[in-house]
Order: structure tokens, then C-alpha cells, then sequence
């Protein structure tokens, strides 16, 4: 199995989990969640597509390049997704029990 490259999706996950906080809108945060593992899929098979390109180590020797850039697309965006997704839950699931606790 390759080494997924997992740095950019952290920080894709991270700049963008920022604006999960202010966010009220549940539809609006699925779509955000969405569109910040797309981006961090893409930005992670176009590194390790570099990363290809000068000949450095990644991954198995015995994934063909077209296999590791869409394995490294596709666990970035489900990493990103991820979390993202667990931050909003618990972000509703704590301001549900502070609205439970003033009342």
C-alpha cells in the first residue's frame, strides 16, 4: 500500500475548519466540506505528481503513477472530509448542550 503524502490535506483541513466556527448553516457547511477536500485532493496528486516528476521516493515502487496520484487524491479528500465533517458535528453537538444548560 503507498504512503499517502497527509501534510496538505492537514493544512487545507486546518485553514479551511476555521470557518466552520462562525458557520450556522448546516447545508453550507456540508458544501464547504465538500469543496475543501476537492481542493485538498487536487493539491495532493499534483505534489506527489511532482514529487513523481523529480524522481523522488514515494510511495511503492510497484504502483504505477497513475494509481498513486488518484490513491493520494482520493485519501486526501477523505482525510479533509473527515475532519471537517467531526469538527462540525462536535461544534453542534456542543453549542446544542451549552443552549440545553442556559435554559
Amino acid at each position: 500500500m503507498p504512503e499517502i503524502p497527509i501534510f496538505i490535506p492537514l493544512i487545507v483541513a486546518g485553514f479551511f475548519l476555521g470557518s466552520a466556527w462562525t458557520n450556522k448553516d448546516l447545508w453550507a457547511a456540508k458544501k464547504k466540506a465538500v469543496l475543501a477536500s476537492a481542493i485538498s485532493g487536487l493539491l495532493n496528486a499534483g505534489y506527489v505528481w511532482v514529487l513523481t516528476i523529480l524522481k523522488m521516493p514515494v510511495g511503492n515502487s510497484t504502483n504505477s503513477g497513475v494509481s498513486l496520484l488518484v490513491i493520494s487524491a482520493l485519501g486526501a479528500f477523505l482525510i479533509v472530509l473527515a475532519i471537517y465533517l467531526s469538527a462540525v458535528a462536535m461544534i453542534r453537538y456542543r453549542r446544542g448542550k451549552a443552549i440545553e444548560s442556559e435554559e
